[in-house]
């Protein structure tokens, strides 16, 4: 029995990988909103006792966020990469000299862009978490 090894293989590919991406980024924004803000200003933030079930619904909805932030962060990142690597394993598959070269171009690009997009939204998170609640 012949199993196929890649050689050259994305470690996004993997979701273990993209999820602990995910949670150093989602933790060091909830350590960069503690450190400025102070623990209980930051804890405000997700406890709202005052201004009755409206508040502690959305202070509930804050919490909710913050796991949805992990979960969005990794499942973008490994579906973008791993969609990336079926197309080049087809690509491959079907016409494997000239035709995959072009493809190679675009996942290389692809893999910039989603590299800014994460780099950008947990600069965008950890702004939000130093800023003070209205």
């Amino acid at each position: 029995e012949k199993i196929l090894v890649p050689l050259l293989r994305s470690p996004n590919s993997d979701l273990n990988m993209t999820l602990a991406l995910a949670l150093v980024s989602v933790l060091l924004v909830q350590y960069y909103g503690i450190k400025n803000l102070g623990f209980f200003t930051y804890l405000s933030k997700f406890v709202r006792i005052k201004g009755g079930p409206i508040q502690m619904f959305l202070g509930l909805i804050e919490v909710i966020s913050e796991f949805a932030k992990v979960l969005s962060f990794s499942f973008r990142l490994f579906g973008n990469v791993f969609a990336g690597e079926v197309l080049l394993f087809t690509m491959f598959s079907l016409v494997p000299y000239i035709a995959p070269i072009p493809f190679i171009g675009l996942e290389f690009f692809v893999g910039f862009i989603q590299a800014l997009v994460f780099s950008l939204l947990t600069a965008v998170f950890i702004k939000v978490a130093l800023s003070h609640a209205h």
